[in-house]
């Protein structure tokens, strides 16, 4: 059966929640991409943490399971976050959300647009899957967009 996703605005109280999924579920990959860093794994949590006002939080059967973070900018909608706790990846959350961003977008007729670290296979899969072409890559990441199909 299918997970069905509630999105909810994220309040100030959700900031420990956000920034704890945050760290349990990108450790690896941040580990991963900056071994032996510690300063760029500093700086990848601290430019990745909460922030209230582009944050929804995914709930299912009303219990917080994951974060979206976007940003309309001028020329896309940018997903900036997607996380959800490893318990609850692999049920279609995650595809969920981003065809919700997708619903968003098109109303605006704008593409949508996020990053992805390399290392990160699990995420890079599911967003090809849905959708979304490698248009650019730089450092670390990979430069994703996904372009209406109305």
């Amino acid at each position: 059966m299918k997970n069905v996703i509630v999105l909810r605005p994220a309040t100030a109280e959700d900031e420990r929640f956000v920034d704890d999924l945050l760290f349990t579920t990108m450790r690896d990959y941040v580990e991963a991409t900056w071994p032996n860093n510690p300063a760029a794994q500093r700086h990848y949590y601290e430019i990745n943490k909460f922030d209230a006002s582009n944050t929804r939080i995914l709930q299912v059967d009303g219990k917080d399971v994951g974060r979206l973070s976007t940003t309309l900018r001028a020329d896309c909608v940018f997903i900036d976050e997607l996380h959800i706790l490893p318990e609850y990846q692999r049920r279609g959350i995650g595809k969920q959300a981003i065809e919700q961003v997708f619903k968003e977008a098109r109303e605006k007729s704008l593409p949508v647009q996020a990053t992805v670290l390399k290392v990160n296979h699990p995420s890079l899969k599911l967003c090809l899957s849905v959708g979304f072409e490698v248009v650019a890559e730089k450092d670390h990441r990979l430069h994703i967009q996904y372009l209406s199909r109305r």
